[in-house]
């Protein structure tokens, strides 16, 4: 069993981060590397239990289950189903926000608790999604704090 683990701070209200990252059928709308999201039968509003097909910006798909959704402790986790791009098994990953109580800002966690594959390398796995959820944190990042727009 492996981890890999990234977090940040986003200088905006956990509310706004949350409401961002918790919507499971909008990522697409802030991450770069989601063109599309397409919610399986019965799955629309991103239930628990509910299966998001993403296309990719390199045109690779990826199907993931959430598994859990809590708004109030501002945490969810997601596992893959189907073929990955990954050489994983048993993935889980989760993403929890937390008040920066002293400044308004938010603490955000990214994790993913994983098997590697017997010819994969759990050490060079990890590396790979603690990039995938830098990059991840990156994109949300630029969104959550930019300025709203106001309709003219």
């Amino acid at each position: 069993m492996s981890v890999a683990l990234v977090s940040t701070v986003i200088n905006a209200p956990a509310d706004e981060v949350w409401a961002r990252i918790a919507d499971f059928t909008g990522w697409h709308t802030w991450l770069p590397r989601i063109v599309a999201t397409r919610m399986t039968p019965g799955g629309e509003g991103g239930p628990v239990g509910s299966v998001r097909h993403l296309t990719l910006s390199d045109g690779s798909e990826v199907d993931e289950q959430l598994l859990a959704r809590d708004d109030l402790a501002r945490h969810f986790a997601y596992t893959f189903v189907g073929d990955t791009p990954f050489r994983v098994h048993r993935y889980v990953g989760a993403v929890t926000v937390h008040p920066v109580t002293t400044t308004g800002a938010s603490f955000v966690q990214w994790s993913g608790d994983f098997d590697a594959d017997a010819d994969s390398d759990e050490a060079r796995t990890a590396a790979t999604f603690e990039r995938l959820y830098g990059a991840f944190l990156a994109a949300l990042t630029e969104a959550s704090e930019q300025p709203a727009t106001v309709p003219a």
